[in-house]
């Protein structure tokens, strides 16, 4: 009974694929040449399947995991009040309309009676110290 079926439906193929070529042969050879490039993508396809070994996948799942860690940490309300602080500071220093002129031992203790100087020291500090808490928790 699948023998039978077998030669009406390669009948039926060739039926189309005679229409098709009748119809319109360039777009029938456009398509074959499109199908040559698919199957070229799914040769690629199956040699880099091939290439992934367990040890790929496992690094791979590791990195993920890693990122997900990461992007925990920068989601933090601290962690982006801080990198905010930063940034908006950053901005304020870059600003191309700011001039700057070299400031000396005795400019760098006279600013230290800035409010805002002794603010940012201080966090300047926190963030080194937190610095030196993560070297050191890595070091263990």
């Amino acid at each position: 009974m699948n023998d039978e079926a077998e030669p009406m439906a390669s009948d039926a193929v060739d039926d189309d694929l005679t229409a098709a070529l009748a119809e319109d042969p360039e777009a029938a050879a456009a398509f074959v040449r499109r199908l040559d490039d698919v199957n070229e993508l799914l040769d690629v396809l199956a040699l880099a399947t091939e290439a992934a070994d367990d040890e790929m996948v496992a690094s791979v799942a590791g990195t993920a995991g890693s990122l997900g860690e990461l992007a925990d940490e920068a989601s933090d309300p601290e962690t982006v009040r801080g990198a905010r602080t930063l940034l908006r500071a950053l901005g304020d220093a870059g600003d191309p309309e700011t001039t700057y002129r070299g400031v000396g031992a005795l400019g760098l203790l006279r600013a230290l009676r800035d409010p805002e100087v002794k603010r940012g020291l201080a966090f300047l500090v926190a963030l080194a110290r937190g610095v030196g808490r993560e070297l050191e928790r890595g070091e263990r």
